[in-house]
């Protein structure tokens, strides 16, 4: 928003929000709420801003764009799940605690049947190889080798392995899902 781009202007000019209001001849506490994004700056105030910045006034409308990152496997959190599923954060440490991509791989035995509570973000199951079928809101859903399933935030499912197989399922976020395993005498 417009608010925190003034304000990271204004930082890294090494200004206060005191010197910069005195500067463009506004009170600390309306710049205070353009930084808050309280109140949007008329255009007189963005053009003392940008002389003040010494930034173009389209500076103030483009959206920070995230830098590419690589996460190195061997930097990666990964936890293990009782042999059964292996979790692991895909996109590198964020100090702001942005967006974070994590990947469950599952194995499974015939028989065996999982019960999730719900995932807390948007996730997607494929299924690398195997059968499996899942009941979710009511409907049943058979998946073969090659088949994906989006899954909705907070629903919670049920998956029973026809076979042995594989799935590699993402989550859009860091939280993980409450998940049990019920394996069958077979």
């Amino acid at each position: 928003m417009i608010g925190d781009v003034i304000r990271r202007f204004r930082l890294e000019q090494g200004l206060t929000l005191r010197q910069l209001a005195v500067q463009i001849g506004v009170t600390d506490s309306y710049l205070s709420l353009l930084e808050n994004n309280g109140e949007e700056p008329s255009l007189s105030a963005l053009r003392k801003l940008s002389q003040a910045l010494c930034r173009p006034i389209s500076d103030f409308f483009e959206e920070e764009t995230p830098v590419p990152s690589i996460a190195r496997a061997l930097d990666r959190q990964v936890r293990q799940c009782g042999g059964l599923c292996t979790w692991e954060v895909l996109t590198p440490a964020s100090p702001c605690g942005g967006d974070q991509l994590t990947m469950v791989r599952v194995s499974l035995t015939a028989g065996a049947t999982i019960h999730c509570e719900g995932v807390p973000e948007q996730a997607c199951i494929y299924l690398c190889t195997g059968a499996v079928h899942i009941q979710l809101s009511g409907a049943d859903y058979a998946m073969e080798t090659g088949d994906s399933l989006t899954l909705r935030t907070g629903i919670p499912f049920a998956a029973f392995c026809q076979e042995e197989s594989t799935a590699v399922v993402t989550l859009s976020g860091g939280g993980l899902p409450g998940i049990s395993v019920e394996r069958s005498g077979l």
